[in-house]
């Protein structure tokens, strides 16, 4: 018979599961969204052998999923320490930072677009088989440099905004900074 969980593990399972499937419907391994599940409940940094042993894989897979993972700056490696082990954590910050990176993102997003539409404006020559296809392109492309201005204008400030909102739900944090 299986031992009963504590509501807390039952969350903890259910928050893993739900973080395995949403990775790996973002084109990442599940394993990433369980290590990524594991280093939010983790209060320290944690070893790769310590997750390997918590997840039931082998260091060397935990190895490559904590890279994938700070390679999108959703973890971090601490430097290396005295017993040569390497540890990951998330950053306090890891909300912003994933702002900042979609934030980045669509940046580049937008620039790419813009290019595209200067050297489709640019453009002297078309045939006349070509027409209807070029102005449906510029259309949507038109529309997408205008749906990614606005995003971008209404996320203006809200790094700012955030570290209000931030002081204000975790007042004592502003003492230890």
């Amino acid at each position: 018979m299986k031992p009963l969980q504590s509501p807390f593990a039952d969350l903890k399972q259910n928050v893993t599961d739900h973080m395995s499937l949403s990775f790996e419907a973002e084109g990442f391994s599940p394993l990433v969204g369980k290590i990524f599940a594991h280093l939010l409940f983790s209060p320290q940094p944690v070893s790769l052998q310590e997750m390997a042993e918590e997840l039931g894989v082998t260091k060397a897979a935990i190895s490559v999923q904590a890279r994938t993972l700070e390679k999108h700056m959703m973890c971090q490696k601490l430097p290396t320490s005295n017993d040569r082990k390497d540890y990951y954590y998330i950053s306090d910050d890891i909300s912003m930072t994933a702002m900042r990176n979609n934030i980045q993102k669509m940046k580049r997003i937008q620039q790419k677009v813009e290019h595209t539409l200067q050297i489709l404006n640019q453009l002297e020559e078309v045939r006349d088989e070509e027409r209807t296809s070029r102005d449906a392109f510029r259309r949507r492309f038109t529309e997408m440099h205008a749906m990614y201005d606005m995003f971008l204008s209404r996320l203006d400030g809200l790094e700012e905004e955030w570290n209000r909102r931030k002081a204000q739900l975790f007042p004592q944090n502003d003492e230890d900074a």
